[in-house]
């Protein structure tokens, strides 16, 4: 174990952790709770709307996913984080691993705490539960699955959209940072075929046709109403965007990059005694102005 920290160590060079603040182990266990809160939702009661056994729009099929829930999950965490990490290690920067992944958890969090909010409030009916009821009419009732009824009852807002979304919408802010591909107004690098602006663009639509994909499969499998797609795609988009800003320059803005700061995270805590300073100059610099303005 000494010998895998030494070499880490090493590798990262010394001083790789200078930037940590214990602020950051707030910002994780917020993270920790926004999951765990969660999971509590998930298995709260459902609001169990009434329905009519006419409704054209609960009367579809009951088809197979085309995209699993653990799959979808799986590649909407791990695939950005499996690229946070290896450029991380590529550049030898701790920071750009840790504030890639603190802000994709927190994105992923957040969605998945209001998504699930949402459906158990909502409890709209999916365009299959009619399917899933399996109404029998000389019981009156539902003869279905217990399980598959419920989750009928939870189709807004989308969960794979929101999802897809919130994990790779994040990634394509974060490859639009490193590369500068939103920002049309930074100059690039002469007679490079790497320097190609749409290339670059381009690179950074890639998570999004996959979370694309996913949302409309929604639609095709008769999942979700398209209301619920919308409305869960906007979702992970905004809860990737808060997340992504928190920790690191707007993609868009050509201040965000330079040579000293080029596709590197924002640093979120400075020591009190900086703060204190910058407080004292701008107390400082208000009260010249004042004076000037009374003269």
């Amino acid at each position: 174990m000494d010998r895998l920290r030494v070499s880490v160590r090493h590798y990262f060079r010394e001083g790789a952790l200078d930037w940590f603040d214990r602020s950051y182990l707030t910002d994780w266990a917020l993270v920790l709770l926004i999951w765990f809160s969660t999971g509590l939702v998930a298995v709260l009661p459902i609001f169990e709307r009434t329905f009519l056994r006419s409704d054209q729009d609960i009367k579809y099929p009951h088809k197979k996913n085309q995209v699993s829930s653990y799959t979808n999950q799986a590649i909407a965490l791990f695939l950005p984080l499996s690229v946070f990490i290896a450029v991380g290690c590529l550049k030898r920067s701790l920071l750009v691993i840790h504030h890639g992944a603190l802000g994709l958890c927190a994105s992923r969090g957040l969605a998945m705490f209001i998504t699930e909010v949402l459906k158990h409030s909502v409890g709209r009916l999916r365009p299959d539960f009619l399917a899933r009821c399996k109404w029998d009419k000389a019981l009156d009732k539902c003869t279905g699955q217990k399980q598959a009824i419920l989750d009928g009852r939870k189709s807004f807002p989308s969960g794979h959209s929101s999802t897809a979304f919130s994990g790779m919408f994040f990634l394509s802010l974060w490859i639009a940072g490193q590369t500068a591909a939103w920002a049309f107004d930074v100059p690039r690098t002469a007679r490079s075929l790497r320097s190609s602006r749409l290339l670059a663009f381009g690179i950074t639509l890639l998570p999004i046709f996959w979370a694309s994909h996913v949302a409309m499969t929604r639609l095709q499998d008769y999942r979700h109403h398209k209301e619920d797609v919308i409305v869960g795609s906007l979702l992970g988009c905004l809860c990737a965007t808060i997340s992504y800003l928190m920790f690191w320059p707007n993609p868009c803005s050509s201040s965000s990059f330079n040579y000293q700061v080029f596709g590197q995270p924002r640093l979120s805590y400075i020591e009190a005694e900086y703060a204190t300073t910058r407080a004292d100059d701008f107390e400082l610099g208000r009260l010249e102005a004042d004076e000037e303005n009374a003269v």
